[in-house]
């Protein structure tokens, strides 16, 4: 009885299909998982320099699949960044971090008097365009940190500046980028950065009624002290989820 027991095991050994198998990682999961994990550092007040280098990771691919799409980030960023100003300029809402400099002040009211954007006005609406040399110039200013910190074969001596490394710039481009492809606001760290970036820069008019609450909250907090609550309220929002 035995023998056959021994049989059986060993046929059955032989037998049986090669049940290993990998698990893949699509590069838009890629993407979302460098960019969380990019913005939960940047709040738990981590190296810049690692946080640069993750969501540079997370911005590049985010990029391409625009690319693939069919969408220009070096383009939309050029168009975000001049349609809000003046939208808000029309709305009489732009920022006190705005508004307090004459010189960039003068550069929105010449934009706003030339360019087709109106107080209700979409970004839906508005198509922009750029040319190559200006879409290179766009990427080589934007990889200039990454690369920096990427390689050292061609300029083993070289230098940083600190000024060079700007995390939060580089993550709010990380999260157009991200709702540009997948409209939606990559909740917790996604919806708590916004929040964070509004208060940041003393603009709520964009944030909606139901999310007022929390951003008052924000607003009330110091500003030594505001990196800190937001890890705390992720960490609170993805317990919730876990939980549901």
């Amino acid at each position: 009885m035995g023998l056959l027991l021994h049989v059986r095991q060993h046929n059955y050994r032989r037998t049986l299909p090669n049940m290993a198998a990998s698990i893949h990682v699509t590069k838009f999961a890629a993407a979302e998982r460098q960019l969380r994990a990019a913005i939960r550092l940047f709040f738990e007040e981590e190296d810049e320099l690692a946080i640069h280098t993750v969501a540079s990771a997370a911005y590049r691919l985010l990029s391409d699949l625009k690319d693939d799409r069919g969408m220009d980030e070096a383009a939309d960023t050029h168009l975000t960044s001049i349609f809000y100003a003046v939208r808000s300029y029309k709305r009489g809402t732009l920022p006190k971090h705005m508004t307090s400099r004459p010189e960039l002040m003068a550069q929105i009211a010449e934009l706003a008097a030339v360019l087709p954007i109106e107080a209700d006005s979409s970004i839906k609406d508005v198509k922009v365009s750029i040319d190559a040399e200006s879409a290179q110039r766009y990427w080589r200013n934007r990889n200039k940190t990454a690369n920096f910190l990427k390689h050292a074969d061609k300029d083993p001596s070289a230098t940083l500046a600190a000024t060079d490394v700007d995390n939060a710039n580089l993550l709010m481009q990380c999260v157009g980028a991200y709702t540009d492809l997948f409209k939606d606001q990559l909740a917790p760290e996604g919806l708590v950065f916004w929040l964070y970036s509004c208060v940041r820069d003393d603009d709520l008019s964009s944030i909606p009624p139901k999310l007022q609450p929390i951003a008052t909250r924000l607003q009330e907090i110091h500003h030594d002290e505001l990196r800190v609550f937001c890890a705390e309220y992720i960490r609170a929002l993805r317990h919730r989820q876990s939980a549901a």
